[in-house]
This record gives C-alpha cells, structure tokens and sequence, in this order.
C-alpha cells in the first residue's frame, strides 16, 4: 500500500520533471534564450526574482536529465530498429513472396533468394535507423553546453582527425555499402571468403553496413570486415556448377577412348539426372607421350557437382572397360 502510495505520488513529479527538462533541452539544442520565456512564466514577483537568480543552477541537473533522456530514447529505437525497418519496408511495398524452386540453404534462414535479400536490406535499414537514433542523441546532448557555430568548428577538427585515425573503420563502411547495394552477397547465402593465408567458408547470419558474421562449417561465427571481403565465392548464386574428370589412357588406345567418351557424353544427361547437357571433352594440356589425358567438362544442376563427379567417374569407368580400354596411372 505505501508502495503504490509513494508511486502515485512520485509519478506526477517525475513526469513534470522529465517534462520541464525535455523543454530546456530543445531550447538549448536550439539556441534559444529560455530565461525570457521562464521569466514570462513565473512573472515578475520577489519569489520569481529570487528563483531567475539562481535558474542557472536548476538548469544544469534538468540539462544532465535531457540528457539522459535522449540517450535512453536512443537505445529504445535501437532496439526496436529491426522492427521499425520492417514496418519501412513494409510500408515501401518491399516484401515478397518465397520463390517456387529455390534451392535449399541452412536451417534457420530464409529459403528463398527474394526473402534472403529482404532480410539483408533490413539489417542494413535497421542499422542506419539505430546509428541515426544515437547520433542525434549525441547532437542534442552536445548542444546543451556548446553553440551550434562551436560545434560546426569542433566537428570540422574532429572529422578531419577521426578520418585520418579511423580510416580502416571507415573503408569497411564504404566497402560494405558497395558490396551490400551491389548485392554480391545476402543473409543465408553460402560463401567463401578469401583473406592473406586465410579462407573462411559458411553461411551467412548476420550482415551490417562494416561487418560480416558467418557461420563456418565447424560452427563458428566468424565477424569479417566488410574491407576485408576482396574475393568472395557464393556457392548460392549461379545456375549450374562446373564438374571436371580427368581419365588417363594409353596414347594407342586416345582414338577409341574419345569415340567411346564421345557416344558416352550424348547419352549422359538421360542416364544422369543431374547432367544438365551432354559434357566437353578437352586435353589438360598439350603434352605428348605413351598415356594421354582426357579432361571431361560438365555441367550440373547447381549444388549437385561433388555428387555428379562421382557418377562420371562409375560410367565412364564402366564404359572404358566394356571397349577394353584400361586407365592407366
């Protein structure tokens, strides 16, 4: 009971006092006298007087107030960022539907490579609204002890040193709106970055304007510098993957093997679902001598290249070996 007591009581005053601050902090932030607007308010009496004496030392807490206030305001979008981006996209008419026959990626992502891209761009929106929300913040807590013409020059100075200190921060942000506006990559799409004695494979979970969360085969989450991402391969993107066997015959039997191989590679896709068309027969290299090699070149469905190099390899061993042709080392 003298809990509920004390709120009802403590609530008013708190609400005035949060109020009251709100008001000289935007006056501040706004370069605005407010000692003639409170002296219009509490008039021209001794007690007004008296309180106009020492309004400078009550201005002070209720400046420090709006500033926490603003601050908290701050951390609360911040937190809901992900939720406003939504309702922006939303209201953008930006959602979409999962596509039919999109190939699968890890459990827990978006299946479709349109909901992927949505999810990406919400990330990338949320992050703008949550470093948005603080930057202000920080713009009307600084203008409640410095003039906005002091700040311009204090912020000109700034920038200046941060964009000398802060340069590698700095090429990540850019970087990575390139690379996000380029759309090379999105959350859940599976890739493989190349660093200086280095590479990192996984799926993507998390995607922000300066860095790269990915989730490696192993299960770690690695965060990788949007400045860092030069050569990436995104095993998501493409319609086919290539498939390369190499066989080695004798240099006699090179005419019979290729005729065989030749007849072989009309009947592939009919006898290999995931052939998508007959495959090329090309040389390695130039070199003569007693064993020749036949590189054969196909095309699989996409995804499906580790499992259709091992079918190749059966058939055309099972076809060699029916026209007594041997493989040799």
């Amino acid at each position: 009971m003298k809990k509920r007591l004390l709120i009802v009581i403590l609530a008013p005053i708190l609400l005035l006092v949060a109020v009251t601050a709100i008001t000289i902090g935007v006056l501040r932030a706004a370069n605005i006298n407010d000692i003639p607007i409170v002296e219009s308010i509490v008039g021209t009496s001794e007690t007004a007087r008296t309180f106009m004496e020492y309004f400078p030392l009550v201005r002070f807490p209720l400046q420090l107030v709006f500033v926490v206030i603003v601050f908290l305001l701050a951390w609360l979008v911040s937190r809901i960022s992900y939720r406003l981006a939504g309702w922006l996209l939303r209201a953008a008419r930006y959602d979409v539907e999962p596509a039919v026959g999109d190939d699968e990626i890890a459990p827990g992502v978006p299946e479709s490579l349109a909901a992927r891209r949505r999810v990406t761009v919400q990330q990338l929106v949320a992050g703008i609204i949550s470093a948005g929300g603080f930057t202000v913040a920080l713009i009307l807590s600084a203008g409640q002890f410095f003039s906005l013409s002091n700040m311009a020059i204090v912020a000109t100075v700034a920038a200046n040193a941060f964009g000398f200190a802060a340069r590698d921060y700095i090429g990540d942000l850019l970087n990575g709106i390139s690379n996000i506006f380029e759309n090379r990559f999105n959350v859940g799409d599976n890739v493989s970055i190349f660093r200086t004695g280095d590479k990192i494979e996984g799926v993507i979970e998390r995607l922000t304007v300066r860095m790269l969360s990915i989730r490696t085969r192993g299960g770690e989450l690695v965060n990788v510098p949007q400045g860092e991402v030069r050569i990436l391969l995104n095993y998501s993107r493409g319609s086919y993957s290539g498939v390369d066997v190499i066989c080695k015959v004798s240099a006699t039997d090179l005419p019979r093997a290729m005729a065989e191989l030749q007849d072989l590679a009309v009947e592939a896709p009919g006898r290999l679902p995931e052939c998508i068309e007959p495959w090329k027969l090309i040389a390695r290299d130039g070199t003569l001598g007693a064993a020749a090699e036949i590189r054969i070149h196909a095309r699989a469905q996409f995804g499906y290249g580790a499992g259709l190099r091992l079918r190749i390899m059966i058939l055309v061993e099972e076809r060699l070996r029916e026209a007594g042709i041997s493989l040799v080392n």
